[in-house]
């Protein structure tokens, strides 16, 4: 029943932090402010969006693979071009939300899979009089329907792509689609469109993220495509100055995210982060101020750098159109880009203004609602005296102090918002942690539970009475302050852990162990903790720990198999300083890991079958032909894809069907032999060499701790302290398997070169399938090795379990204080992500000890 009650409160652990850190950023209930009065600038607006274009492509090598945006951004005299900061994840779905909406991502969608819009929010889409819009379904699906009202405003025209990764396919074409369907609607409706005012057309450019994906920037190929698309976005500026001569036009293009040197997306590195923009035209400031920065066109012509936030995007567009800021916007005019009067400044920047004050007084309702905001601390807010001094400002026709004051109000407003959003964040942090100490000392009673004799221990009724007269205040004051559900249950969780805690608690909290050992190992826990910031960290561990192991044990003589083995440890130790496999291809490293599987399953002593074999060497066969048809991109045999899913199916019905003439040992070589075979099938590099290597290693360890055990005391403080030990080397090599490849980037960032044995269109669900596969079959040949080789392992599990929930849970606080609340989001977002890293890894070690278990089972009739 613990091991249940474990799984279920790191999942709600796991909850926490999206609770204090990712609350959703949609405020309900907002009333729009009216559109500017004054004449915008612009009667229309072209926004292209070249999908996975980052800022390096767009600059590099004084701008050589955009030439005919080149010569646009020279021949055009009031053209801004800069580098736009995105926010993490730098997906699709959140860029375009931040440069259309001015929202950052709704967290809470990722519960409908990020396809739907779990709080509708307010774009300049449904501020606009109409929006045309055409690209990939996905994109625009977010905006399509986010009110029945606005449909017929609203005229999307979108493909379902079906991405093809063999690279046998232009990716251009995906592009062109949009500018052929783009030149029909301006020829058909030239005229009627004249006379229409505040109208948007979106072009949403998805081949150059294909491109990157399948073939990665810098390549001949990507080049190919941006190239392409460059051509066309200036020949689509060509055909709307041709059709509407009014020179009240204006247009932005600009990126969703960019992209890495791997092809990859999603985190926060700055080739992700920073996107390129270039806007220009009607109300368009060819010189807003003197720039910090410069960028290089030519030999000798040099122009000014711009830096804007992406949000900001989606008020500067309204501006342009004259249009009302989008409810939900989070973003701040830059009003030195406009190139209107003062008083259309400050009007745009006054309405932008207003509408985060708008939010903020929603958030401050909300909280005034209990009974004891009164007494609680507020927000030393002076809004009201600035709205004031603006209105005298404005009535005074004193614009520049106005559009002054609006751009304080702005920056006040967004610390007020900040302010109620983070306002229970740190009774929450402390509530958690108040519910991991918790936890621990339960961990640690049920420790000593098992090494002690059975007898009852008092529990004393004052602490029952001190821990229920402390939830009965927290829950009073969750009810007197009408808190929100969630936020109730996250103060009240360490109530119930703590009373659960002292009710159960059946020996004294003394442990008899050998402190220097312990200590060891938890400062190995923290070395783990600095490799989610430092990858390469863990080389050191690793390699220190290995030695360690091998030289304090006196019963290893074997000095050939010492030297085997520090090799070993040490080429191991090499594979963390190598670049991460994800999006790193090199044919000869995976060809050499195909070669190595194959001569291990010859060089074992324990037999393997004729039919494993023979499946396993077509199989294997296969994905060479598979490598090779790729890289020379002819595309991928329908039969060759056959064959890798026949070959899946296989591995998975052998190692799920237990066979009884078979030993424990034999067991677990055939499933090292398919397994590793499998895996191969996933690789791009060298991570077919590093994962033998790593068993070869980790069984090698198991053998010398059996060995040592076996000579040594078997008494409770030596028990306990390999029951540590062995939880260490669980997390050690769980964590070396993701860190020593970087194959944990892949969860948010894969490689298309993954599953190119398997698919070779985009299919989104089946991918992710695909990719968790890869990143367990090392768990489970971790945990298969320890339960096979170790009697130790198996007769002492649940001291094991245990002991690798309190270090994981000690590295779990480590990150719960790691977890920053101010700076940038790529920071917070980092943090929040290394949490969630180490609460799965908690429930998923728990689940793979049971299926290691179950897979190795041999029934009671072949035991000895």
């Amino acid at each position: 029943m613990w091991i249940v009650y474990s799984v279920i409160l790191h999942i709600v652990l796991l909850g926490s932090i999206f609770v204090i850190y990712f609350r959703s950023p949609v405020i309900t209930g907002l009333q729009p402010q009216p559109a500017l009065t004054l004449q915008a600038p612009a009667k229309r607006l072209v926004l292209f969006v070249t999908d996975g274009l980052r800022a390096e492509s767009f600059f590099h090598n004084q701008c050589q693979h955009i030439p005919h945006l080149k010569q646009l951004i020279l021949k055009v005299d009031n053209g801004l071009v800069g580098v736009s900061h995105t926010r993490v994840p730098t997906e699709s779905r959140p860029g375009h939300i931040a440069l259309i909406a001015g929202l950052y991502e709704d967290p809470s969608a990722v519960t409908r899979g990020w396809k739907e819009n779990p709080i509708e929010f307010d774009t300049v889409f449904n501020r606009s009089s109409k929006t045309y819009a055409w690209g990939a379904h996905d994109v625009l699906h977010i905006f399509s329907r986010l009110t029945k009202a606005d449909e017929k405003r609203l005229l999307f025209d979108s493909y379902s792509h079906e991405l093809d990764f063999s690279g046998k396919e232009k990716t251009y074409e995906l592009d062109q689609w949009v500018f052929q369907r783009v030149k029909k609607l301006l020829a058909r409706k030239s005229q009627e469109l004249q006379h229409e005012q505040k109208v948007i057309f979106f072009l949403h450019l998805l081949g150059l993220d294909t491109a990157g994906h399948v073939h990665k920037p810098g390549s001949e190929l990507f080049i190919e495509n941006l190239l392409y698309t460059q051509e066309g976005v200036t020949k689509m500026y060509e055909l709307f100055e041709n059709v509407f001569k009014d020179g009240q036009t204006a247009y932005v293009l600009t990126s969703d995210h960019g992209m890495t040197n791997a092809g990859s997306h999603g985190a926060g590195d700055k080739y992700e982060t920073e996107t390129p923009f270039f806007i220009w035209g009607a109300g368009v400031n060819a010189q807003p101020n003197k720039a910090k920065e410069q960028y290089q066109l030519n030999a000798n012509t040099y122009h000014p750098l711009y830096r804007m936030e992406q949000a900001q995007m989606a008020p500067l567009m309204s501006a342009l159109l004259g249009i009302a800021t989008p409810m939900n916007n989070f973003g701040t005019l830059p009003s030195e880009f406009l190139n209107t009067s003062m008083e259309y400044k400050y009007q745009a920047a006054h309405n932008n203004a207003l509408q985060l004050v708008e939010q903020y007084m929603g958030l401050l309702k909300q909280h005034q609602r209990g009974w004891l905001a009164a007494y609680m601390p507020k927000y030393a807010s002076n809004i009201t005296a600035k709205l004031e001094y603006i209105e005298k400002q404005a009535t005074f026709k004193s614009f520049s102090k106005a559009l002054e004051g609006s751009n304080e109000l702005m920056q006040a407003a967004l610390q007020g918002i900040d302010y109620y959003f983070g306002y229970y964040r740190w009774p929450l942090l402390m509530a958690t942690t108040a519910t991991f100490v918790g936890f621990l000392a339960h961990l640690l009673s049920l420790l000593l539970d098992t090494r002690m004799p059975k007898r009852p221990l008092q529990v004393s009724s004052g602490n029952r009475l001190l821990v229920l007269g402390l939830g009965l205040v927290v829950l009073s004051f969750c009810i007197l302050q009408k808190l929100a559900l969630v936020i109730s249950f996250y103060l009240l969780v360490p109530v119930v852990v703590w009373y659960y805690f002292i009710t159960s608690q059946k020996a004294s909290l003394r442990l008899n162990l050998n402190v220097r050992e312990v200590l060891l190992l938890l400062a190995c826990a923290e070395l783990l903790v600095y490799t989610f910031f430092e990858r390469r960290a863990i080389s050191m561990g690793f390699l220190l720990f290995s030695i360690y192991e091998k030289l304090h044990k006196e019963a290893y003589r074997n000095k050939a198999k010492f030297v085997l083995g520090l090799f070993t440890s040490i080429v191991l130790a090499i594979f963390p300083l190598l670049p991460p496999s994800v999006g790193y291809s090199n044919n000869a490293l995976l060809y050499l890991g195909i070669f190595l599987t194959v001569l291990r399953s010859m060089l074992v002593k324990t037999a393997i079958g004729f039919r494993d074999k023979t499946v396993v060497f077509t199989a294997l066969a296969n994905a060479c032909l598979c490598i090779y048809m790729h890289s020379q991109q002819y595309g991928i045999y329908l039969i060759s894809q056959i064959i890798s899913w026949a070959f899946l199916v296989y591995v998975m019905a052998s190692v799920l069907i237990r066979p009884l003439e078979v030993s424990l040992k034999q067991r677990l070589e055939k499933m090292i032999f398919l397994l590793t075979s499998l895996y191969c099938l996933f690789c791009t590099s060298y991570e077919a060499v590093f994962i033998l290597l790593l068993i070869t290693e980790l069984i090698s360890l198991v053998e010398l701790e059996k060995f040592a055990f076996n000579l040594g005391s078997k008494s409770s403080p030596a028990q306990l302290t390999l029951s540590f030990r062995y939880a260490f080397v669980m997390i050690l090599y769980t964590f070396f398997s993701f860190f020593g490849t970087g194959n944990i980037a892949s969860i948010s960032s894969f490689d298309p070169n993954i599953i190119r044995c398997f698919l070779t269109t985009f299919s989104p669900f089946v991918i992710m399938i695909l990719v968790i596969v890869k990143l367990i079959i090392p768990l489970l040949l971790i945990m298969s090795s320890i339960f096979a080789l170790s009697p130790f392992a198996v007769s002492n599990e649940k001291n094991i379990f245990i002991c690798l929930l309190m270090l994981c849970d000690v590295m779990g606080l480590n990150f719960l204080f790691l977890v920053k609340n101010q700076g940038s989001w790529l920071e917070i977002g980092s943090s929040i992500s290394h949490f969630v890293i180490m609460q799965v890894t908690t429930v998923v070690l728990a689940l793979f000890v049971y299926l290691s278990k179950y897979l190795l089972k041999i029934p009671k009739r072949n035991e000895n």
